[in-house]
């Protein structure tokens, strides 16, 4: 039986948890339940497959979300002093093999390294012709995306850049095998969710659990401190696993709902908000 007076760092995640239906915005009850989070001191912690790049406009400006966890694990940030508590990624040379396996081809991609997005030039300058995911048109409106002009092997080879995590989207038929192909045969590679058209990868020393574990550090604290909320398997349940209380969605996966102390309701009916009021807000 978990004891909510030692919850002191809540983790969440993005999509199917905490956005709603357009994957971009919080409700007003989700936001209401973290400010009161922090009003009681518990860090309310982002912990998502996303660059910190593109974390939701609500999560970059309030500092109430001082720690994130982002791109998987590869990335811990404390936004308040600019510091990199911890950083894992493919290594230079790695991220430009990698990119030598679509370069050229026309592609939708999103790399993230250094906290931020880098794109092919030729790509951002027709983005009409490629499949952008609907959820993304805000953070390229914003213009915060990097463009590379010539290949992208050559930009983080000559750079010493190490990527973080490799988005691609909207690949066609033809090229999808001989790229999940050249995938697998890197023994670096790791595979996200997805599909032969969506392809998404990281290194295999990215580590979910080892970044978590640098922040509790941090912070002098432990999982026994930790209450953690998502839907998915493959990316949320070493955190709900090892948390003091582990919350799933009830539109999450259901081996998720097995491992979890706890299943909230769906992410479009406020069921993140639902889990912090019953088990931190209530009885204050």
């Amino acid at each position: 039986m978990f004891d909510k007076k030692q919850i002191k760092l809540i983790t969440l995640d993005f999509d199917g948890t905490t956005l709603q239906k357009d994957q971009t915005w919080m409700s007003f009850r989700t936001m209401h339940a973290l400010r009161e989070c922090a009003k009681r001191g518990i860090y309310c912690v982002p912990c998502s497959g996303r660059s910190a790049d593109m974390f939701p406009p609500q999560i970059d400006g309030d500092l109430m979300f001082r720690y994130w966890v982002s791109a998987a694990g590869a990335r811990v940030i404390d936004r308040l002093t600019g510091e990199i508590l911890y950083k894992e990624t493919f290594t230079p040379e790695q991220s430009a093999d990698l990119c030598t396996l679509y370069e050229g081809m026309h592609i939708y991609s999103e790399i993230a390294a250094e906290g931020r997005l880098f794109f092919e030039q030729d790509v951002l300058d027709e983005l009409w012709k490629y499949p952008v995911p609907p959820h993304h048109v805000w953070y390229l409106e914003s213009g915060k995306q990097v463009g590379v002009y010539g290949k992208l092997s050559d930009f983080f080879r000559t750079q010493n850049i190490g990527v973080e995590k490799f988005n691609l989207y909207g690949v066609p038929e033809p090229l999808q095998q001989p790229i999940i192909d050249g995938l697998r045969v890197r023994p670096y590679v790791e595979f996200l969710d997805g599909t032969s058209e969506n392809i998404q990868f990281y290194s295999t020393n990215t580590d979910r659990v080892k970044a978590m574990e640098t922040l509790l550090d941090h912070l002098g604290l432990t999982f026994d401190n930790v209450m953690s909320i998502g839907d998915s398997m493959g990316m949320d349940a070493s955190m709900i696993s090892r948390a003091a209380l582990g919350v799933a969605m009830e539109n999450g996966d259901e081996r998720l709902k097995g491992i979890a102390d706890a299943v909230t309701d769906r992410f479009d009916r406020d069921g993140f908000a639902k889990a912090i009021e019953k088990f931190i807000l209530s009885g204050y």
